[in-house]
């Protein structure tokens, strides 16, 4: 994995910032909400939070449309400042141990999963794709205050919209439709793991979606202090 960037020392924010209340506290870089933000620190050695992911596509084209789940483990013991992330079931199971802490790993195993999408479906470089992804969130974007549901309560959260293609004239044409996919991310404080949802959409040309997929943090994910 190799989305991770240097830290820049003027951005270290607390987590009392991050996730103040949206009404009264700055909103925070994306960069930070991604990469930065100790998303995983209260949770307790041994943890499993658990995602939804859904893909959806008409694309005979495409790796067909299917549902399974992601999960991170925090731990193992003798090793708790790192995580392990296991995406999907059976013959696409993927096991990523000793992954960093830092900020929720399971946005960088799903991004690279893109990058190996968009790499075979319209060849080029992967770095090209890491590259451009990695731009977008370390772009001077604030995330946008938004409420969400979660535990049975509404709860404050920021939003973060990027178009990571969509600004590259050169290679618009290669790109095709996915010079104007985007990526939503959700995080919330009253969510375990801060990562409430992601979803990418590929839109088709002619209006409509190619492409769409959501990882969302399961319903009965317990919030901070919930027993």
């Amino acid at each position: 994995m190799s989305f991770n960037l240097p830290r820049r020392g003027a951005i270290a924010l607390s987590a009392a910032v991050i996730f103040s209340s949206a009404a009264v506290a700055a909103a925070p870089a994306t960069i930070d909400l991604v990469f930065y933000a100790p998303h995983f620190s209260k949770l307790e050695n041994g943890t499993v939070v658990t995602y939804k992911y859904v893909r959806k596509t008409e694309d005979p084209k495409l790796d067909p449309s299917f549902e399974d789940v992601v999960s991170v483990k925090v731990g193992p013991s003798g090793a708790e400042d790192s995580v392990t992330v296991d995406l999907f079931s059976g013959a696409r199971a993927i096991n990523l141990p000793n992954m960093s802490k830092t900020g929720n790993p399971v946005i960088v195993a799903v991004l690279e999963q893109d990058v190996k999408e968009m790499n075979k479906s319209l060849g080029g470089s992967p770095f090209y794709f890491r590259n451009r992804l990695r731009q977008a969130i370390s772009a001077d974007t604030p995330a946008e205050p938004t409420k969400l549901e979660f535990g049975g309560k509404t709860v404050d959260g920021w939003k973060i919209s990027v178009k990571p293609f969509a600004n590259d004239p050169d290679n618009k044409v290669k790109l095709k439709e996915y010079a104007q996919r985007s990526y939503e991310l959700i995080f919330s404080d009253a969510v375990p793991g801060g990562l409430y949802a992601l979803k990418t959409i590929t839109p088709k040309a002619d209006g409509g979606a190619l492409l769409t997929e959501e990882l969302t943090v399961a319903s009965d994910a317990k919030p901070e202090g919930a027993k």
